[in-house]
């Protein structure tokens, strides 16, 4: 969602023949937004592995106890 919206904004500024100084603005943004994204993507991917582990010794100790 943020990539279309970064990227709707990056080609309507550049489309509109703006400045060097304007284009490397949205340049920078479009890195930012980015960088953020991964960062979310890497810290949920890292909590789900987590939750798996946690259920996956949970289940482990079930079967001990039976």
């Amino acid at each position: 969602m943020i990539y279309m919206l970064v990227l709707l904004l990056s080609l309507t500024l550049i489309g509109c023949g703006q400045k060097e100084e304007q284009k490397s603005k949205v340049e920078e943004a479009v890195k930012e937004a980015v960088t953020k994204e991964l960062k979310m993507y890497e810290g949920a991917k890292a909590l789900i592995e987590k939750a798996g582990k946690g259920d996956e010794e949970r289940r482990e100790k079930e079967k001990d106890v039976k």
